[in-house]
């Protein structure tokens, strides 16, 4: 035996030299010794103690909030996996802050900014598989969070027994109660925003009841229309959509038909041609007229001009897109649809200002960092997060902790990472600058991007010639919006991620996040927190005065 491995240890030195898995730095520091230098002189031990006295003191110091939330306001950032919000971070040190302790000339470093969402005390982990997916998608893990109950993939709404796009297999599931039927059955004023479409699989689980995430309108729904109602007349119609006090987000086409679409209503500022989304009505219902009829004191918007005259309103509905609202790159300054933060803004002015002593739930999503990981273009998936991270600070600011559970988490994760061994000055969004040639160059002599994906269409674009493999060449430019980052499986559409993500929480009962939870969990929490729902009756609630 002795022999056998002696003999086989040559092949296993010549296929793989675990020496050569962490390459040593080399001595010309030509290119990044200057900078590394600099931080030599900064971050000194002394800097690290200092660094860990402040930790410390926020550690022994930190107490726990056991009053009862008076506003519960939730935070889903869509596709935003833990590796997500680490690269946004040195994005926004690098490109959004102006710390000169840390600057060397032009180069910024920003591994040692933070998120804002970052600060706050209290963070766990979610364990986001449903019950047939270890990969997720939105609608089985954002039923988890609303729920308190995971479920099948692709569904909405109903325990564990729906299957997939079998609208029959209802007759046989039990329909869940959400985070928003509680706070209604309370009392509380209720709203919820999203960038993406309001019928989408993220808001769509607080309200809707469905075998398919995809049944937004019923011309979606094929010959098992009639039997489950499609999601936007859900929102329409049932509890607890219909009751819900303010509504803002795209998608429009699923509530109107086309006929029925004014070509002269230019306040819209829609642009047909490039938001286009086939899916109208089959029934030829203008639900948006169907809404007014409903509520005749309430508003409905088409763009951001009435966010500032919204409390006489009874109930507030803003569709301001035809599909998706735009990302956050794509934003002008004269542009009439409003960003998630100004949403975030009018929304908690508004219900605030209705609630009084009943307190309110609310649920934002940035569901255009789920996006722009599916089209691989890792740049503006960070830029969609500092879009979010503006709407949280926002709330937080306007909301403080005392009174309100904010919480910040994901749905699921991507694929993308952060590798290479680059230096703390490289630009996030470009390519790695190590130490020496080979800490700069893959195998076929070529520079490689520090963000990269595990599968999408950055494979699909290479290309090969005689009989060599030819990459994507890395961005030209810092932070190319559009640029297709690399990716080791060919697929047309990056795929989720089944790691776990992050949760974030301040305020009344966060401290309850304290390890790795099942996602369903964040329910349970947001619930015992406000004493409502399930958790209205424990002994903690009972003892406390009914709310208002």
């Amino acid at each position: 035996m002795r022999w056998f491995l002696l003999g086989a240890l040559p092949l296993l030195v010549a296929s793989h030299n675990i020496d050569d898995d962490h390459p040593t730095p080399s001595k010309d520091r030509s290119k990044s010794g200057s900078e590394h230098y600099f931080l030599a002189d900064v971050e000194t031990t002394e800097y690290w103690y200092a660094n860990a006295e402040e930790e410390l003191n926020k550690a022994i110091n930190k107490k726990e909030n056991n009053a009862r939330a008076k506003n519960i306001v939730i935070f889903v950032g869509d596709g935003m996996s833990i590796a997500t919000v680490n690269a946004a971070r040195i994005y926004k040190g690098q490109f959004l802050l102006n710390n000169t302790d840390h600057t060397f000339g032009d180069l910024h470093e920003g591994n040692s900014a933070d998120i804002y969402w970052e600060t706050f005390p209290n963070l766990g982990h979610s364990k986001t598989y449903s019950i047939n997916y270890m990969v997720p998608d939105s609608a089985a893990t954002a039923t988890a969070i609303f729920s308190g109950a995971k479920t099948e993939g692709y569904t909405l709404g109903y325990d564990s027994h729906i299957r997939w796009d079998d609208a029959s297999s209802a007759e046989v599931s039990q329909p869940l109660e959400t985070i928003l039927d509680w706070a209604q059955q309370a009392g509380m004023k209720t709203g919820f925003i999203s960038n993406t479409r309001v019928t989408h699989a993220t808001p769509g689980a607080l309200y809707a009841k469905t075998a398919n995430r995809n049944w937004e309108c019923d011309s979606k729904m094929g010959d098992q229309e009639g039997i489950i109602k499609d999601i936007a007349v859900q929102l329409i119609e049932d509890s607890p959509g219909k009751d819900t006090d303010l509504v803002f987000g795209g998608g429009l086409a699923a509530f109107v038909n086309y006929d029925l679409v004014d070509p002269d209503e230019v306040e819209r500022d829609f642009n047909y041609a490039n938001n286009y989304w086939n899916c109208h009505r089959n029934d030829d219902r203008n639900l948006v007229d169907e809404w007014k009829l409903l509520y005749p004191n309430g508003a409905f918007l088409t763009n951001k001009t009435g966010l500032g005259d919204l409390m006489e309103a009874e109930k507030v509905f803003g569709l301001f897109t035809w599909s998706y609202m735009p990302y956050e790159d794509q934003y002008e300054p004269d542009y009439e649809v409003p960003t998630l933060e100004e949403m975030t803004r009018a929304a908690i002015d508004y219900l605030q200002n209705k609630a009084g002593d009943d307190g309110f739930f609310l649920m934002v999503e940035g569901g255009k960092i789920d996006h722009a990981h599916h089209s691989s273009h890792a740049t503006r998936a960070l830029s969609e997060t500092i879009g979010m991270e503006k709407a949280v600070q926002a709330a937080h600011e306007m909301l403080g902790d005392e009174e309100t559970l904010i919480i910040v988490t994901a749905d699921h994760a991507h694929t993308m990472t952060i590798g290479g061994y680059t230096g703390r000055f490289s630009d996030i969004t470009m390519e790695v600058h190590g130490d020496g040639y080979e800490a700069d160059h893959a195998a076929d002599h070529e520079a490689f991007n520090i963000l990269s994906y595990g599968n999408g269409a950055g494979f699909m674009k290479m290309n090969v010639t005689d009989g060599e493999i030819v990459r994507l060449a890395s961005p030209e430019t810092s932070r190319e919006y559009e640029y297709t980052q690399s990716s080791g499986i060919p697929l047309g559409s990056e795929t989720h991620g089944g790691d776990d993500v992050g949760i974030w929480a301040t305020g009344p009962m966060s401290h309850l996040f304290h390890g790795t939870h099942q996602q369903s969990y964040i329910a349970h929490v947001m619930a015992y927190s406000a004493c409502i729902g399930p958790h209205a009756n424990k002994e903690r609630c009972t003892a406390m005065s009914k709310r208002g």
